[in-house]
């Protein structure tokens, strides 16, 4: 097997497509344990991956208006002796043109294939070529257990149910799919639910844009559950869902950094398939209407009101 000193994996992607493809890094150390592996990827990824995931080693921060040659000129001053392209861009297709440094690059399943196949396995197959070893378990990959003991003290001073077992609830999923969303009311019905049976503290999570959302649904439970909403960066964050017995979100990142820190998802699907993006090795938790859906693959719902959530 070819030997490696210097990999540079490419990535500048959402964070819950970077998390499903951490498993390529953990991959790449284990074959190549004396590697330096950088991971370049957008700067607000840099404290949860290189502070919390131990495969990598050095991470460069992606600018988003980096023309093709400027991409070329960054890989150069990196001096790879592998490069690993996961980024399925049209930018860095014409790379090994223009390079002879050797290049592995991330083909994306066509969403007509025949059988489904999920990212995370879709991601490793990039570098299938050149690792003869694979983990028996993808995940975990992110490990916040240090920074959780710092962070949960300060969240729950003012919880009355601070000593019951964590249950995550993700109610929001970013502003660019919105139809991925369950309805509101289905979200508070779960709150009450939990809040009545008072076996688990409802921790709600997502990030800024999230906040109109989460605090309409958790109004009437201020009181009974930990609202997190916009509080917390990654690492933070990372650290929560390492404490919650489970986490019910849909398809949207914080459903895939709990997977990473090795918390099971009970995912909730409808637009996306779980076959592909759900979250990984939870199958038996998915609650899957992608069969009753006709916007697979559209970023908005076709047939809901302009002022529904989605379908």
């Amino acid at each position: 097997m070819q030997s490696f000193g210097n990999i540079v994996v490419f990535h500048p992607a959402a964070i819950g497509d970077a998390l499903l493809a951490t498993p390529v890094v953990t991959t790449l150390k284990q074959n190549f344990p004396a590697a330096k592996l950088t991971y370049w990827s957008h700067p607000e990824l840099k404290q949860l991956l290189l502070g919390l995931c131990p495969s990598i080693d050095e991470f460069v921060d992606y600018v988003r208006e980096s023309s093709f040659f400027d991409i070329l000129r960054s890989m150069e001053r990196l001096k790879p002796d592998l490069f690993v392209d996961l980024s399925n861009s049209g930018k860095t297709r014409m790379l090994p043109w223009f390079t002879r440094r050797k290049i592995l690059r991330y083909r994306k399943q066509s969403p007509h294939a025949e059988v489904i196949q999920h990212a995370v396995h879709n991601f490793l197959e990039t570098i299938h070529p050149v690792c003869s070893e694979f983990p028996a378990q993808f995940f975990p990959t992110i490990f916040p257990d240090a920074l959780a003991e710092e962070v949960l003290p300060q969240l729950l001073e003012a919880v009355p149910a601070k000593d019951l077992p964590f249950i995550g609830l993700v109610p929001g999923v970013g502003r660019h799919r919105p139809h991925r969303a369950w309805i509101p009311d289905g979200w508070i019905y779960l709150l009450r639910f939990l809040v009545e049976q008072r076996t688990y503290l409802p921790v709600i999570i997502g990030g800024e844009e999230d906040i109109p959302l989460c605090d309409a649904i958790v109004e009437q439970f201020k009181n009974d559950c930990l609202n997190v909403v916009g509080k917390l960066s990654l690492p933070q964050t990372a650290a929560v869902l390492k404490k919650c017995q489970v986490v019910v979100a849909g398809d949207t990142g914080p459903a895939h950094l709990a997977v990473a820190v090795g918390t099971p998802v009970i995912g909730l699907y409808g637009p996306t398939f779980p076959a592909r993006s759900g979250p990984y090795n939870c199958e038996g938790l998915i609650i899957d209407q992608s069969a009753a859906c006709r916007c697979h693959g559209n970023k908005v719902c076709l047939f809901a009101r302009p002022d529904a959530p989605g379908e």
